[in-house]
């Protein structure tokens, strides 16, 4: 009696182990299917769909392919395959409508901003009297967080230069992109634009009157990016860099430009699909995939003291006050 239910007991552990392992052929085929469909209505850029679809093909035959037999496996292959074209791709399955996945996800991109200041973690005047804005994301445009960029904006008015540091900042908000650009650029200055595909339109962003933006008009702007920098991070400094309004100094960014959606499908899978994209009106594209360039290559760590030895060097051509300059050749000394 013992032996059977020990049997019985190693039956019942090979079942569960083997639960969600048993993604046969005829369900990867459907699967494939249902995914070739979805980004044929969805995906943006309808020039890539071909190219797309080819290479799910060609994938499907491979050995890699036809070894697999989970759902989280099929979706890692797929994820990695269409990446390749668009890293915003994303193929997702869970056994419980996600809702696990819900239960794991960190704090809301926007909760959080709201919580910590709107990303803004630095405002200060440097020595030589260079300003320096630190922020982490772009948050929502509120009342609040107008007041904190504008508060922001009004305490580095004076400086001679504007370093703004990007480096780690992870996007947001377009609306936030418009308004702090505003303060930096004429009124009715267009930015970008973004297309969608569903909806055949396109919406135009452009740059508006702010109180007491005129100080920083001309004030001369240094942006550090990096390879953390990302969404509308990334379309800031874009923007920036084609309007000949800043200079960029760090690494390449990390190339995300397209909006994206998640859409159901069966069997518990889902797929995110870039369904819109931006469009710079100067150079009539984007940084997906490639990121925005840097005028001034500089790694991470060094970018800094490379963007403020620029900043005061260019300080140093238009400042008349004889303490001042003092100050800016003492720094640039230390440099």
């Amino acid at each position: 009696m013992k032996i059977i239910k020990s049997v019985i007991y190693i039956i019942l552990i090979v079942s569960m182990s083997n639960a969600h392992a048993s993604f046969n052929n005829k369900e990867k085929q459907s699967m494939m299917s249902s995914i070739s469909k979805k980004i044929e209505v969805k995906y943006v850029d309808e020039d890539k769909i071909k190219n797309i679809l080819s290479s799910l093909k060609k994938l499907s035959n491979t050995p890699k392919y036809e070894n697999i037999v989970s759902e989280v496996a099929y979706s890692k292959l797929i994820t990695s395959e269409l990446r390749k074209i668009d890293k915003h791709f994303a193929l997702q399955w869970s056994d419980n409508n996600f809702q696990s996945i819900a239960k794991s996800t960190k704090e809301p991109w926007f909760t959080k901003l709201q919580r910590k200041n709107s990303g803004f973690n630095r405002v200060e005047i440097l020595e030589g009297n260079i300003g320096y804005i630190d922020f982490w994301g772009f948050d929502q445009v509120t009342t609040g967080s107008k007041e904190i960029v504008s508060t922001a904006m009004k305490f580095v008015s004076s400086a001679s230069a504007l370093l703004i540091d990007l480096r780690n900042n992870g996007g947001g908000s377009g609306e936030m992109v418009q308004l702090i650009s505003s303060y930096f650029l004429q009124p009715s200055t267009h930015l970008n634009s973004i297309y969608s595909r569903e909806t055949g339109t396109q919406r135009d962003f452009y740059t508006f009157e702010v109180e007491d933006g005129t100080s920083l008009l001309s004030m001369p702007v240094f942006i550090l990016v990096s390879g953390e920098t990302f969404s509308a991070a990334e379309e800031f400094a874009y923007n920036f860099k084609h309007l000949n309004r800043a200079i960029l100094i760090g690494e390449a960014t990390k190339g995300g430009a397209n909006p994206w959606m998640y859409y159901p499908l069966e069997k518990g899978f889902r797929i995110g699909i870039p369904m819109a994209k931006a469009i710079n009106p100067k150079t009539l594209s984007n940084w997906e995939t490639v990121g925005v360039k840097p005028n001034v290559i500089a790694k991470h760590d060094s970018a800094f003291d490379v963007a403020y030895k620029l900043a005061l060097l260019k300080a140093k051509k238009v400042i008349k006050n004889k303490f001042l300059l003092e100050d800016v050749n003492l720094e640039l000394s230390k440099l």
